[in-house]
């Protein structure tokens, strides 16, 4: 006998959050329609994320723009929340729009 899964949508996953079912510590994210629980962070975790930001900076200047641990949907089923997006630059830093999968798709250059 097969089980047939349903995956959930980045609207399911969202009406989810609002609605409570998530305990506010929990970290958690939508990947392929699944939700997946987040690795704890640590100070290495932290340390690395700081020495990249600094590379990236140092190498790349004004010509990126770094987001961190922000959500990006990917497509219908899928919005990580990366250590670190690197983004094309936004004159509002994406203030007044969230980050769609249609935008993600042109604008982000690389997920870390």
């Amino acid at each position: 006998m097969v089980l047939a899964i349903r995956l959930l949508t980045v609207q399911d996953y969202h009406r989810m959050a609002e609605a409570g079912i998530f305990h506010p510590e929990e970290r958690v994210e939508l990947i392929a329609g699944q939700i997946i629980q987040m690795v704890a962070k640590g100070t290495s975790h932290e340390s690395a994320i700081t020495r990249i930001d600094r590379l990236l900076r140092n190498r790349i200047n004004h010509e990126i723009l770094l987001r961190f641990q922000s959500p990006v949907q990917l497509d219908d089923y899928s919005e990580p929340e990366p250590d670190i997006a690197v983004v094309v630059p936004d004159a509002l830093d994406y203030e007044d729009w969230f980050f769609s999968s249609y935008y993600a798709k042109l604008l982000v250059i690389a997920l870390i």
